[in-house]
């Protein structure tokens, strides 16, 4: 999954808080990172996979809104080991979203 961060502004330099976080998601596309690494395995020997994330990423064409998938939030587990202050959650959520695919190829 992929996010987009818009929203409020924050000065240059300055982090957004861990608790202010969803306020600046506008919304979730679908995210796909190629990589090509099974095909570049003959270049790691001597050097290593220093090409090995060359790809590209595409994204759905859509955006889903946090406001579209109001009823589908799930409040998560208490993190364990519990983080650091500075990135504990006050509601530590997420969403749980059912995907599926259709598809045809040539031949069917």
């Amino acid at each position: 999954m992929g996010a987009f961060v818009g929203g409020k502004l924050n000065n240059l330099g300055s982090p957004i808080k861990v608790n202010d976080a969803w306020n600046n998601i506008f919304g979730f596309v679908l995210l796909n990172d190629w990589s090509f690494r099974d095909f570049q395995v003959w270049e790691y020997v001597p050097l290593g996979p220093f090409t090995a994330k060359n790809g590209m990423s595409t994204i759905s064409p859509w955006i889903v809104t946090l406001e579209a998938l109001e009823g589908c939030e799930v409040t998560l587990d208490k993190q364990d080991p519990t983080p650091l202050a500075y990135l504990n959650e006050k509601n530590h959520k997420s969403y749980d979203i059912e995907l599926s695919l259709l598809y045809k190829t040539p031949k069917m």
